[in-house]
């Protein structure tokens, strides 16, 4: 990765700020985790991969371990603050090469779950425009939407948080619409049985427990637009915490509906049989057309999904090039809309290639793009979200910065136990959430990918430690990293090594 010398405006450019309050920013974080699709996708194919009922208990236990980590993660996030939030944080907590590395992922990892995104995108605006007439190939849609995604990218940040917000709000009310329908609409009275910790034995409850924490995937959004909020001290933690929160109350109400609506004894063969279970639930019990408009919901859901994911990898690639461990020119802000406008072109300039690419192979838009690339960039981003526990540990064990024992310690090394247990989970049953068999080489292949990226981004970092030192100083410094390399801060100092 090459970073040739820039002007020292490329390095110092700086995002708009005090654009967002805690409202925005739980409107990039929440539509990120695309709630509508997970109900509608993950719960469903969750109940036909493991067999077993105790989904909702799942998501008890994996929002109780983001908000653990959540509670570190935002108490380091008012000591620092930077667009490459979980570079930034590793760099700062455990050391600036391990900081390099873990950009490599968290860069390709983001990229890689936006540019899925295009393949269910595609599917379903293809699906909702054949109802009204018009036959359309699901990579014309997916293009249309990868056009208006880059344009809005570029735009200012406020105006991204406007669109989100209508989206999600109409989404939101129409799970909560059909969640309460399939209560009323009850098979055999609630069933308690479903919140047993006996729902989660067996091997598949660590799959099922691995999938469930990749719809909390987005809810760390927060502290990446931090330069760009109002009073981030207090807007950053609180979206952070809402999210898992908001997420944790559909999740668990949306999948414990599911399972009402149908009964406990029927749901697993319902949803082998009916992966669009939860549409046709809606469909019969609040009648045909809102199938349809649970359809049109989920095109919408995606792509704002998409476009939040765009500008999180923009965000990151922008923070990388101001710091000069990237091309510098990927630092540059449109001087109108102080949007990272280079990095989002180089975004989008990326998930079209890789779209042309799929349509010139004719691989399979919803088992090829959609469903492997984003389980995989999952993977990455639950380590990532592991090591950066690590590195808030490490943080606050050389000084707590005047937080609370809980804050800095106590929460933190209790969130260390817990992720790396899940991502343990995540590795050892990949294979069963691809859906593919044991042995096989996706599921070997995908760990290794990371791995082999994460050494590639320390060795880069090895070699500005050597070759380029003024670079290698400002890392994870954000905006400061100018003025950290004008004052030539010795290589240790401050909690980079």
């Amino acid at each position: 990765m090459p970073t040739p010398s820039s002007p020292p405006s490329a390095v110092r450019a700086v995002l708009a700020r005090d654009k967002l309050g805690t409202f925005s920013l739980l409107h990039f974080s929440l539509t990120a985790a695309t709630p509508l699709t997970v109900i509608a996708g993950g719960v469903v194919v969750m109940f036909a991969i493991a067999g077993q009922t105790g989904i909702p208990l799942g998501y008890v236990i994996i929002a109780v371990c983001l908000w653990l980590f959540s509670v570190g993660y935002t108490t380091m996030s008012r000591h620092i603050t930077n667009a490459g939030a979980f570079y930034a944080f590793i760099a700062r907590g455990i050391g600036r090469v391990p900081g390099v590395a873990a950009a490599w992922v968290a860069a390709t990892a983001y990229c890689a779950m936006q540019i899925s995104l295009y393949g269910l995108l595609g599917l379903t605006a293809r699906s909702v425009l054949s109802r009204m007439g018009a036959d359309v190939p699901w990579w014309g849609c997916a293009l249309a939407a990868w056009l208006l995604i880059g344009l809005l990218g570029t735009r200012a940040v406020d105006i991204n948080a406007k669109v989100l917000a209508v989206l999600l709000v109409v989404e939101i009310a129409v799970i909560l619409l059909f969640s309460a329908s399939n209560f009323v609409n009850a098979a055999d009275g609630l069933p308690f049985g479903v919140l047993s910790p006996n729902q989660l034995g067996g091997e598949a409850a660590g799959a099922m427990l691995a999938l469930a924490v990749t719809g909390f995937i987005g809810f760390e959004s927060p502290t990446v637009y931090g330069e760009e909020a109002k009073d981030r001290r207090r807007t950053v933690a609180r979206a952070t915490v809402a999210t898992v929160g908001i997420l944790a109350f559909i999740y668990i109400f949306s999948s414990w509906s599911i399972i009402t609506a149908v009964g406990e004894d029927g749901v697993v063969a319902a949803a082998t049989d009916d992966p669009g279970l939860m549409f046709t639930l809606a469909g019969d019990q609040l009648g045909a057309p809102w199938a349809t408009i649970g359809e049109v919901l989920l095109l919408t859901s995606v792509t704002a999904a998409a476009l939040s994911f765009h500008n999180t990898t923009a965000r990151y690639l922008f923070a990388l090039g101001r710091e000069r461990v990237a091309p510098a020119w990927l630092g540059r802000t449109s001087p109108r809309t102080s949007s990272p406008s280079a990095a989002s072109i180089t975004q989008t300039v990326i998930s079209g290639l890789v779209l042309v690419t799929w349509v010139a192979l004719d691989l399979d838009p919803l088992v090829h793009l959609f469903f492997y690339m984003s389980t995989s960039a999952g993977i990455g981003l639950l380590a990532l979200i592991a090591a950066c526990a690590i590195a808030v540990v490490v943080y606050f064990a050389r000084d707590r910065r005047g937080e609370s024992i809980w804050a800095a310690r106590i929460a933190p090394a209790l969130s260390v136990f817990a992720l790396v247990w899940v991502l343990y989970l995540s590795v050892l049953h990949f294979h069963t959430l691809l859906g593919v068999e044991k042995g096989s080489t996706l599921p070997v292949l995908v760990p290794i990918l990371f791995a082999g990226l994460a050494v590639l981004g320390a060795a880069w970092g090895a070699y500005l430690k050597r070759c380029r030192p003024e670079v290698y100083a400002g890392i994870g410094h954000g905006a400061k990293a100018a003025l950290v390399t004008e004052t030539a801060e010795p290589v240790g100092v401050a909690g980079g090594r």
